[in-house]
Formats: structure tokens, C-alpha cells, sequence
């Protein structure tokens, strides 16, 4: 083979400089850097610790090593690979990050932290700190915090959702599941029916996770209370509440007995009977207070006493015992 001259040298090394390898000598030929595995190391220790660290890049890495591969060659085989394939972007870099360790990495996680336990505030998650931290792992590793994916922490924070019965043995749900447990319960009394706590809990982590709305739980509220109020079932599916349906019942029952309208519920005997009536016919309003007059309270109501005094003292005057 011909000798190269020194020309010749320099347009190899620039055409070779042009095209992204090195030909140092000039011969035409791309070198191949014999570099060790330990001076790899010193070089690139974190990008060569990355690579080390997935069983199936090492004997790729390998094997470009061995038969000089060019950057690209390398880049075109890892992406090849299953581990590549199979983990997204968001999963790759957070795993290179914590391989590679330090303070990025703790200030990822404290960030990661930090969202996870803001959010759990806001839904009324209650988390111990080994949860805090399993689940700021995941927030990085599963891309959480990016646009798009922030549904995933809400559905990992619904199984926490959970409640302690307060003094009146309701449920004491904290954050936004607190509110909508809370807005659940009023439209459930306003209709006259009762769920488990079990079920508002299951209502509060179905709607936070997304498996369902609120609109959902509100619709089926109302389908049972229309089921129970057969006569008013219409009117309850429309928007009504039974409650404001009762008003007339509960206004005269109030009266009547001279109560509070805020102490009778919808759960009272005589509400219930006076919706449902017979027949599919709600109740009259007159019979309905003559049949309030028939309960013992009726007789100690100030109506009733002075009544009772009138009548005593007319009798009174009749036997001439009175002026």
C-alpha cells in the first residue's frame, strides 16, 4: 500500500472530522479507540454505571467495545432492546438518575415528596411517611408530575382515602372527599335515605381515582329515594328533593305539635306515611292533622291546653260553679 502523504493526511483527518469519527493518523481508516473497561470508567463512571447496571445493555456495550461501534450504531442497538422498549422515557430517566445517585436525585424525590403530600392534604388522604415516600418513588418513576398523568396520583391516593366517625358518629372525611361526602350526606338526608359509611367511602375513592363523578353517586341517590317516594319518584329524578316536597307536611306537623320544623326528618313516621298516602295518593293536608291530634303530644301543646282550659271552663259555668 502506497505511502500517504501528508496532504493526503490532512484531508483525511478533516473529511473524518466532517463525517463524526477520528482518523488521527491519516490513513483513511476511522480509529477505533482501544480503551479499557477501567478507563471507560474514569471517563464516563456515570454513564458506564448506568449501562452496567441493566443486564441486558452490558454484553451490548460489550460487544460494541469489542468491535469498535460507532456512537449511533450503539444508540440505534440499545433502543432495540426490550428494557428500552418496554420502559418509557419518564421510567428510563429517573432510574438513570437514582443509578447515578446524589443530591439530583434526593431533590427529585423531596419534589416528588412534596406534590404527593400536598395532594393528599387536598383529597383527604391520610399517609404515613413510608407511604409518602413509596408513593413519591412512583410519582417519579411513572411520570406522574407530567402533563397528562397527574390522574395516576389521584388513583393511588383513593385507597387512602378513609374517615374516623365523629362525636354525632358521622364521618369526618378531610380535604376535597370531605366535601363531597359532606354535599352527598345533606342530598341524602334532603331525600330521606341512609348509606353505610362503607358506601361513602367507596363514593369518595371512586370519584377520586376517576372511575366515576360526582353527578354518578348524586344520580344514584336520587334513584333510590325515587324508588322509596313512589308518588314524588318523578319529581326527585328531575331535581327535586323530598324534603322540599314534604315542606307542606312538615309545616302543619310543626305546627300541629309545636316543634321545630329542623327536628322532624324525613325519616318520621307520620312524613312517611303522609308521602306514600294510600293508594298511590299522597295524604290530605286536613286528615293529616287530625291524625297528629291522636298523638299524646298534641295534648301537652299550648293549643291544646288552652283548649282543653276553654272547654273545662264553660262546663264549669254550665254547673253554675263558675261566674
Amino acid at each position: 500500500m502506497a505511502a500517504v502523504t501528508p496532504a493526503e493526511q490532512r484531508r483525511n483527518r478533516q473529511l473524518a472530522r466532517q463525517l463524526g469519527y477520528n482518523d488521527r493518523n491519516g490513513d483513511g481508516i476511522p480509529d477505533v479507540d482501544p480503551l479499557s473497561r477501567e478507563e471507560l470508567a474514569a471517563q464516563y463512571k456515570s454513564a458506564v454505571g448506568i449501562i452496567y447496571s441493566v443486564p441486558e445493555i452490558r454484553p451490548l456495550f460489550e460487544q460494541a467495545l469489542n468491535e469498535g461501534w460507532t456512537v449511533d450504531r450503539f444508540t440505534a442497538s440499545l433502543q432495540e432492546t426490550d428494557w428500552y422498549r418496554n420502559n418509557p422515557e419518564y421510567y428510563r430517566t429517573a432510574w438513570a438518575k437514582e443509578t447515578i445517585g446524589g443530591a439530583d436525585w434526593q431533590e427529585e424525590l423531596n419534589v416528588a415528596r412534596q406534590a404527593v403530600q400536598s395532594r393528599a392534604t387536598q383529597v383527604g388522604a391520610a399517609l404515613n411517611g413510608a407511604q409518602v415516600d413509596a408513593l413519591a418513588r412512583r410519582f417519579v418513576y411513572e411520570g406522574w408530575g407530567q402533563s397528562g398523568r397527574q390522574s395516576f396520583l389521584d388513583k393511588a391516593l383513593s385507597e387512602d382515602v378513609s374517615y374516623l366517625p365523629d362525636e354525632r358518629g358521622r364521618a369526618g372525611f378531610k380535604g376535597a372527599s370531605g366535601d363531597f361526602v359532606e354535599r352527598l350526606q345533606q342530598l341524602a338526608e334532603a331525600n330521606g335515605v341512609n348509606f353505610s359509611m362503607d358506601w361513602y367511602q367507596s363514593a369518595a375513592r371512586s370519584v377520586l381515582s376517576g372511575l366515576s363523578t360526582e353527578s354518578d353517586w348524586e344520580r344514584d341517590v336520587r334513584t333510590q329515594a325515587a324508588g322509596k317516594w313512589g308518588p314524588w319518584g318523578d319529581r326527585i329524578k328531575a331535581g327535586m328533593n323530598a324534603y322540599d316536597i314534604a315542606s307542606p307536611y312538615i309545616s302543619v306537623m310543626a305546627d300541629t305539635l309545636e316543634l321545630s320544623p329542623a327536628s322532624i326528618r324525613m325519616d318520621d313516621p307520620y312524613i312517611s306515611q303522609a308521602m306514600m298516602g294510600s293508594d298511590g295518593q299522597p295524604m290530605p293536608i286536613w286528615d293529616f292533622q287530625q291524625k297528629l291530634r291522636k298523638d299524646p303530644r298534641w295534648m301537652n301543646t299550648n293549643y291544646a291546653q288552652n283548649q282543653i282550659t276553654g272547654v273545662a271552663d264553660q262546663i264549669m259555668q254550665m254547673f253554675g260553679l263558675r261566674g
